[in-house]
């Protein structure tokens, strides 16, 4: 049962793993799991920021109060002459700077990004077929180095990761947040193992190829302390801060328009109520994340799908084992444990787990079991109906309806191959019938005899015996088998049967015709043991019993005559029904075919009813 129930369980695992696969492929459920990954995200919950980058943010405030939008050269000359005071380690200057202004300012903004001489230009390369843009050559000169700051959006319009570099005919350039890092570490981004860059010491798990690009390690929170443009201006302010920092330059204001939606506060917005992050802010996570060297990586699909399939193998073995409502609670348990264990991975090992796509093929399971489970269940009634069938065929002529009833309920305490019993038979016989029928038209013979046999039937139903078969104008019938009472239990019956037969055909001779032949029979009772079982062949089968014991009731009947009384029964059917009845002893008699002398008993039955004369 295990076994079979372990390779159901693979195999409906299996089906419940195409199903999602399928499910897998369509842009819904890309969506989904990309939203489930944001969900991982919040999940983690804040992180202090970096302590080695911080953001100069034009933000709504500032842009406000200093009327800087567009952001006037002169302004941003001194926002860099002013952090640069502080010696950072590297400026990043997440302003595009591709139109000539006035020349005067213009120059006045190259000389401030030269005297720094740690600027980093962004450019944009124009992916989706926008255009391309690049610093203007006096700034590009001036600057220490440019990266393109374009942001890859997934198909939801969500940023979830940035770009490393782009190697294209003619253009070759570290993005924008590489180029940043690079230049304070003084290190390089170099080929790594299969699907890695290297960087530092760190390995970098790439999300895409061609453009190679990396998730950013979003938090819940802030990537980096935040330093507004009209607190960096005011009087007093000590640029010391920036000393050996990372510092990225940018604009959070919604006329820059450049904002972004992010993991980050996606789920739940942040204190201040930002759903949102600027592009600098955006560059800061990803900096952050190549300082770190920390980068969520998806777990590999053949991993994910492995786990996927053992999980649902194992949730419906459950349900195919146990009640419905344990294996709910099993299912239930497995969700929460997954999501948990996920949870822990995204946070402590960087590891993405699609959590949709493993709680999925749980839910699929549930009714994957609980179908094959209703397959079974009918597979199993039609073949205990036609079990059922099969029994009653053999019993439900010669039983009574209540004992066919109990048959089918207890049927696994008896074996229809053969078994061996101690059971009580009772054989029972009309006397003189040849000459009692001698002359009468069979019609009327067989008319009468069925009225005997049906009465007779009704008798032994009535007291549980099984008719085991009518032969001629006899009957034959255990006490015992199928199912027993008990051997004392089943020799009572027996003979309160054989008492009660002759009181009905007393009643039968009452109600017949003069022309009518009256009724005697002779009944021989005997207990011990036979074999019980099918007899006959495939196409035919008789449940029947077989041995000395029945011959041996066969002979007691003859020998009714002899006695000259209804009911002979031996020694063995006397010890078992002597407390009950008042049974007489008849004396010694040879019994044919069986050797020496038996010992035989009669029962008292008030007056010989039914006895031959």
């Amino acid at each position: 049962m295990q076994v079979r129930a372990a390779s159901v369980a693979v195999l409906l695992g299996l089906l419940v793993c195409l199903v999602a696969l399928a499910l897998a492929q369509t842009a819904l459920w890309k969506g989904i799991v990309l939203q489930s990954y944001d969900f991982l995200i919040a999940m983690r919950g804040p992180a202090p920021p970096s302590a080695r980058v911080l953001i100069v943010d034009f933000d709504e405030n500032s842009v406000l109060a200093l009327k800087a939008f567009p952001i006037p050269r002169p302004l941003l000359a001194e926002v860099i002459a002013k952090v640069s005071a502080g010696s950072p380690a590297v400026i990043g200057l997440d302003v595009i700077l591709d139109r000539a202004r006035d020349s005067v300012a213009d120059q006045h903004l190259a000389d401030a990004i030269a005297a720094a001489g740690n600027v980093i230009l962004v450019s944009e390369y124009g992916f989706g077929g926008l255009s391309r843009n690049e610093p203007l050559p006096a700034f590009e000169s001036a600057a220490a180095g440019i990266g393109f700051g374009d942001l890859p959006q997934d198909d939801d319009g969500i940023v979830r990761r940035m770009y490393l570099v782009l190697r294209e005919p003619g253009y070759e350039r570290l993005a924008f947040s590489v180029a940043v890092a690079a230049y304070a570490t003084e290190q390089s981004l170099r080929p790594g193992r299969s699907g890695f860059l290297h960087f530092g010491t760190a390995d970098i798990p790439l999300a895409t190829k061609r453009p190679d690009s990396a998730l950013i390690d979003f938090h819940d929170s802030l990537p980096a302390a935040v330093v507004p443009v009209n607190r960096l201006l005011a009087p007093g302010f000590d640029p010391h801060i920036f000393r050996e920092k990372i510092v990225v330059v940018g604009q959070s204001s919604e006329m820059g328009k450049d904002l972004f939606s992010t993991p980050a506060f996606r789920i739940r917005p942040s204190r201040n109520g930002r759903s949102l992050l600027s592009g600098a802010e955006i560059h800061a996570a990803g900096i952050a994340s190549l300082l770190h060297g920390r980068f969520p990586h998806r777990i590999a699909a053949s991993q994910q799908w492995t786990l996927n399939f053992l999980l649902a193998v194992a949730l419906v073995f459950l349900l195919l084992r146990v009640r419905w409502w344990l294996g709910v609670a099993g299912l239930l348990a497995a969700m929460g444990g997954v999501l948990a264990a996920v949870e822990w991975l995204v946070s402590r090992q960087e590891l993405w787990v699609s959590f949709v796509t493993t709680q999925t093929c749980l839910v699929l399971s549930v009714p994957a079991a609980f179908w094959y489970r209703y397959l079974e269940e009918q597979r199993l009634k039609v073949r205990s109906e036609a079990e059922r069938r099969q029994l009653m065929g053999l019993f439900e002529r010669y039983v009574s309806a209540d004992v066919a009833a109990e048959i089918w309920k207890r049927r696994g305490e008896f074996v229809l191959a053969g078994e061996e019993r101690v059971a009580t038979i009772l054989f029972s016989d009309i006397r003189n019938f040849t000459a009692l029928t001698a002359g009468r038209p069979s019609a009327e013979v067989l008319a009468w005899l069925n009225r005997y046999l049906s009465a007779m039937s009704d008798v032994v139903k009535a007291n549980g015996g099984f008719l085991n078969k009518f032969i001629g104008d006899g009957i034959m019938v255990v006490f015992g088998v199928p199912l027993s009472q008990g051997e004392r239990a089943d020799a009572c019956r027996a003979v309160q049967c054989a008492l009660q037969m002759l009181e009905q055909v007393d009643a039968l001779n009452s109600t017949m015709g003069t022309e009518e032949p009256r009724l005697k029979i002779g009944i021989g009772i005997h207990t011990g043991m036979l074999t019980a079982g099918n007899v006959g062949s495939p196409e035919r089968l008789e449940y029947s019993v077989i041995g000395e014991s029945v011959n041996l009731a066969s002979r007691l009947e003859s020998l009714t005559k002899e006695f000259k009384t209804a009911i002979v029964m031996s020694v063995s059917t006397w010890e078992r029904i002597r407390e009950g009845f008042p049974a007489v002893p008849l004396g010694e008699a040879e019994v044919r075919g069986f050797s020496g002398k038996m010992m035989l008993y009669g029962v008292k039955i008030g007056r010989a009813v039914g006895a031959p004369s």
